[in-house]
């Protein structure tokens, strides 16, 4: 022990003499705007590239006679150089990795130009690679990052006994109506869910993938609507993480194991992975993806770290866990890499971090977010802190931490305790930042969703608005909050003792609630609109139109194959009984083939019906679905009935169809309260056109799709489509369709 001791306190000191050797060899590097690795910088992999950015673009001419790389151990390197960033990022790719522990030199020759004619200064500087690189161990044994990855998550928990054995299926114990009407199959070993609360929840699609807590156990990618129904899943041989969509046609999920990025397009086919390069290994907790196909990545680089020269007590052969974040190019060249290793120092961490245990993980990025002006924000967990980096330097904006953050630069006018090992840090549209507060340093303990007022120019943050759980509760690792477009919020609760997800409206009211079964654990979970094209549906929603009670209406609905193999359809689920297919199943369609198949509504009661029809192909371990809108209205018209004399009537809108205004004529018998309101197809309210007591007598309104008659007066225009309009004064009711046609 104390040969090991004095042995890493000489390599130490030498690592110091070195730094101060290859510091003092650098030249004009700040006149270039990013270089990498940082000059003078140590602990860089020995797999790393060379990114030298000036500013401007460089000419292409004589690079590689102007560029020299040259390690003291290794020797000269050649390598291939690629110009990125509208030429702007010379990027240096050696052909053999440097050794381990050697003093790289970077040289660029007084030859080299920019495209415009500027000589580009001579540059020279130097780092110096690692000595132990973990990360090559730990990409060849995956049982090693397993147990370093439970060491992150801090996955200790009891786990009870379950205190309900649960069918397969989805539950609902706030409102039986939300039940399904046919029974859905699903595989025995699928994640059981319990939704309590389904209250106008926003349209769209949770996205998540729970996994075991025991042990890394096969798991399942799933998307599921708002009434807990699977639209998509897929059985995976191992553990996953972060499945959400990057794009309007690219989904993105983390496979442990091969420890990668897998992109899916929205057929569910794998059209790409991505990973981090420079010998690094690619961590689970953020991925980030650009119109221009950037991708921003991290990692936790392993390092061997004399810690007894860092703190007193410290473990002289520890094991600390940096983080890496790189930006890909569309090319997957790697154009900015950002380390801790060269901006934070390791006793930055809290309190609560063991600085002289055998493994130290000091910082533990876990996520990334592009800020508004394009620059990056980094959730530095322990740190208790969002660093902002510049994107083009790779230097430290500001620090905005919480109360036991040692380099917070804010102030808190109204939340002086701040978060504490915090997730998901988002800026949002106005400006805003929203995460997921794990709390762990409060006191007492507890966990939440904060929404932050920042004042970047006077340091100022204001908590604008917060969710907790009532009663309130903790969840020490992982967690979620997503903003949705209507202001409601989408929340992964972490590690809580059952799995659960909620969203909320601003004023705190539950929309949704999810809960699985408490062996289970799900890093962060979404909601977005989405849809299949693997097969698509002609129309893409089917509208009954009126219909009287004991009567009934079919229409027809095309499904054509967009692949080249044949699909089957062979499930069919929806919620009320008044709708069914009369096709029998499976419905079998041959590669870019599509069928018909017929639909009929036969409605039991006078109400407006909405519903969903979903269409599914199911086989071992998957599903995807395709999911069809239904709709009807079902109101008896006692305009025909003999008593009626015809004293009161309500007429055909003109113009029919109509841009945006159209008329409506009806006919009151006597004095009474009337009422003429417009309904969507869905049954929705859109606009009250009359609504107070009148006389007997004629009448005519004007109804306009655009401005203030349209949903209550909010200023909304109504879209193309079919919608209704009902007159009703005592016992007289009519309902008549219209069309907006634009």
């Amino acid at each position: 022990m104390q040969y090991s001791m004095l042995r890493w306190k000489v390599i130490f000191t030498i690592f110091l003499v070195v730094s101060l050797l290859v510091n003092a060899q650098n030249i004009n590097t700040k006149k270039f705007q990013y270089l990498s690795p940082v000059p003078g910088s140590s602990l860089n992999s020995p797999e790393t590239n060379i990114i030298i950015r000036f500013g401007n673009a460089f000419s292409n001419n004589d690079i590689a006679n102007n560029l020299s790389v040259v390690g003291n151990k290794s020797g000269q390197h050649k390598g291939k150089i690629v110009l990125a960033e509208n030429e702007t990022t010379l990027i240096f790719k050696p052909e053999n990795k440097f050794a381990e522990g050697e003093v790289v030199t970077i040289k660029l020759g007084n030859d080299l130009r920019t495209i415009s004619g500027e000589q580009v200064p001579v540059l020279q500087y130097s780092f110096k690679t690692s000595k132990f690189d973990l990360n090559k161990k730990i990409k060849s044994n995956s049982e090693e990052y397993l147990k370093l990855l439970n060491r992150q998550f801090g996955l200790v928990k009891n786990i009870s006994p379950l205190k309900n054995e649960m069918n397969k299926g989805v539950f609902n114990q706030a409102n039986n109506k939300f039940q399904t009407i046919q029974k859905d199959s699903l595989p025995d070993d699928f994640p059981k869910v319990f939704i309590d609360s389904i209250n106008n929840p926003t349209p769209g699609y949770i996205f998540y993938a729970p996994f075991g807590i025991t042990n890394y156990s096969p798991t399942y990618l799933i998307i599921m609507d708002n009434y807990g129904i699977p639209v998509f899943y897929r059985k995976m041989n191992a553990t996953v993480f972060d499945f959400k969509k990057l794009n309007d046609s690219t989904l993105a999920y983390f496979r442990l194991g091969v420890n990668q990025y897998y992109l899916m397009n929205n057929s569910y086919d794998i059209i790409d992975s991505v990973s981090v390069q420079n010998g690094y290994v690619t961590d689970l907790h953020d991925i980030i993806r650009l119109e221009n196909n950037h991708t921003f990545l991290l990692s936790y680089d392993y390092k061997k770290v004399p810690m007894d020269t860092v703190v007193n007590g410290g473990d002289s052969n520890a094991t600390v866990i940096g983080t890496i974040m790189q930006e890909l190019d569309e090319n997957k060249n790697v154009v900015l890499q950002w380390r801790s290793w060269d901006h934070l120092k390791i006793t930055d961490a809290t309190y609560d971090i063991n600085l002289k245990g055998s493994t130290v993980d000091y910082v533990h990025t876990n996520s990334i977010e592009i800020d508004y002006d394009g620059n990056i924000l980094l959730s530095n967990r322990y740190f208790d802190e969002i660093t902002k980096i510049d994107r083009q330097t790779g230097n430290m904006i500001w620090r905005l931490g919480g109360k036991y953050c040692k380099n917070n630069q804010f102030t808190f006018l109204n939340d002086p305790n701040g978060f504490s090992h915090q997730h998901d840090v988002r800026r949002l549209p106005n400006g805003n930042i929203t995460l997921f507060d794990n709390g762990t340093l409060h006191n007492p303990r507890f966990s939440r969703v904060a929404e932050y007022q920042v004042d970047e120019v006077n340091k100022f943050v204001s908590l604008v608005w917060e969710y907790r759980n009532d009663p309130e509760t903790f969840s020490f690792a992982m967690g979620s909050a997503r903003r949705l477009f209507n202001h409601n919020t989408i929340i992964c609760w972490g590690a809580l003792n059952d799995v659960s997800i909620s969203e909320v409206q601003p004023n705190g009211t539950v929309s949704f609630y999810l809960t699985m079964i408490d062996t289970l654990l799900n890093y962060r979970a979404f909601k977005f609109p989405w849809k299949t094209n693997l097969f698509v549906t002609n129309p893409d929603s089917l509208d009954f139109g009126f219909v009287p009670p004991r009567h009934s209406n079919t229409r027809s609905l095309s499904i054509t194959n967009n692949s080249d193999k044949e699909i089957e359809i062979n499930g069919i689920l929806n919620r009320d009984s008044a709708f069914t297919i009369l096709t029998p199943l499976p419905v079998v369609i041959g590669a870019f083939g599509d069928t018909t198949v017929q639909i009929q509504f036969k409605p039991k009661e006078v109400k407006s019906y909405s519903d969903n029809l979903y269409l599914q192909w199911n086989k071992e371990g998957q599903r995807i679905t395709q999911i069809v809108p239904l709709s009807a209205i079902t109101i008896v018209d006692v305009e025909d009935r003999n008593d009626n004399k015809f004293n009161f009537s309500l007429a055909q809108n003109y113009p029919n169809p109509f841009n945006p205004t159209t008329n409506i004529r009806f006919r009151i018998a006597e004095f009474g309260f009337v009422s003429l309101k417009v309904y969507d197809i869905l049954g929705r309210e859109v606009a009250i056109l009359v609504n107070e007591e009148k006389p007997a007598g004629n009448y005519e309104v004007e109804f306009s799709a655009e401005g203030g008659s349209a949903f209550g007066g909010d200023g909304s225009n109504l879209s193309s489509g079919i919608y209704f309009y009902k007159l009703q004064t005592g016992n007289y009711t009519s309902v008549k369709k219209m069309i907006l046609m634009k």
